[in-house]
């Protein structure tokens, strides 16, 4: 028969089971604990991986937009390439087709320094024998202004000569005459040698020029000379300026144009009218104007009115104005002529430099 335990064993058994029950509530209560810390680390560790596939995932799709925008570039780049690879082709043959040109033109070039060269010998040929030709022909129109000169001349003398001898015959045939009309055969004496003289002056002052002789002179004594050198006929009436002033000049060339001026006026008038000579100050110059109450010069001869030998006169060498040019820029001058009503100007300076002397150009 099986013994049955004792009442102390019991005891000792109870307190065994509740020893190890109590050991094994406290161990459950770790375990639940460390359960618990293992949860929370859990949870974290989730919630860590959580944010870091979020931005696993974030850069992934950055990353797929950065391959799409690579891939995009990479077929741009692709098709440039072959942009440029087709351009390249391209400049290779026009740099082909350039170098073609470059050879032709060179070629081309050759050719035309060849020719220019050529050329550069033809004219210098040419310009040789234009110059030959041109002395002759100015040789020839030397003594064609020559012949003109000398027929317009003996043309011109043939009158007043005529003049000289008729009025000697006159007074030869009447050698009693009146003191009256003898006076009247004298101022037509007169008159004949003056203008032979004038004409002859004009022939040798175009033809010769004479070197300056400067000195300070008086404007308004060197017109007041030119006028009594001028047989001015009564009906004509000269005003002169009430100011003077001094230019270094030539005064005995200088009232040669002065006396030319008057003349020409006065034959423009036909001997009847006024001539206004008026003198402006300019400090450094002085501007002297010739105005005559004639009926003017035709706008078509104006040009021409300073040019040798032109001349709208039945008498005359038409060497007078041209002369009066001559003189004025020798001096340094200018002279002009407008109309209507007719009116020469001079400016002449004051401290003047006389320029270079050039000779006619129809002298020999």
């Amino acid at each position: 028969m099986t013994q049955q335990p004792t009442a102390s064993e019991k005891n000792s058994l109870v307190e065994d089971l509740s020893t190890l029950t109590g050991r094994a509530f406290k161990e459950l209560d770790a375990t639940k604990t460390e359960l618990q810390e293992k949860e929370k680390l859990l949870n974290q560790l989730a919630s860590e991986s959580m944010e870091k596939i979020k931005d696993l995932s974030k850069i992934n799709h950055d990353l797929q937009d950065k391959v799409g925008f690579l891939l995009d570039l990479s077929a741009s780049m692709n098709k440039k390439n072959d942009e440029l690879v087709k351009s390249n082709r391209e400049l290779e043959q026009q740099k082909f087709h350039y170098n073609k040109m470059t050879t032709e033109l060179k070629e081309k070039l050759d050719k035309v320094l060849s020719k220019e060269k050529e050329l550069s010998m033809q004219r210098d040929f040419l310009a040789k024998q234009v110059d030959e030709k041109t002395q002759d022909l100015i040789k020839a129109a030397k003594f064609t202004v020559i012949g003109e000169l000398a027929a317009r001349l003996a043309h011109d003398l043939r009158n007043p000569l005529s003049i000289i001898k008729n009025t000697m015959d006159i007074m030869r045939v009447k050698p009693n005459m009146r003191v009256e009309e003898r006076l009247q055969h004298f101022t037509r004496f007169d008159r004949a040698v003056q203008r032979m003289a004038h004409q002859i002056d004009d022939v040798l002052n175009f033809v010769k020029r004479s070197d300056l002789i400067l000195q300070a002179t008086s404007v308004l004594a060197t017109l007041d000379s030119s006028i009594a050198g001028v047989m001015v006929p009564p009906d004509v009436n000269i005003s002169k300026p009430n100011l003077d002033t001094q230019v270094n000049c030539d005064s005995r060339k200088l009232e040669a144009v002065f006396s030319n001026l008057i003349i020409n006026a006065i034959q423009a008038m036909d001997e009847r009218g006024e001539i206004k000579i008026r003198m402006i100050d300019l400090s450094s110059s002085v501007q002297l104007e010739f105005e005559d109450t004639g009926p003017g010069i035709p706008t078509d001869i104006l040009p021409k009115i300073f040019d040798p030998l032109f001349t709208t006169k039945q008498t005359g060498t038409g060497l007078g104005l041209s002369i009066c040019k001559s003189i004025v820029e020798q001096h340094g001058g200018t002279i002009s002529v407008r109309s209507k009503p007719t009116i020469f100007t001079i400016r002449l300076p004051k401290n003047i430099s006389p320029k270079y002397e050039m000779s006619s150009p129809y002298t020999t």
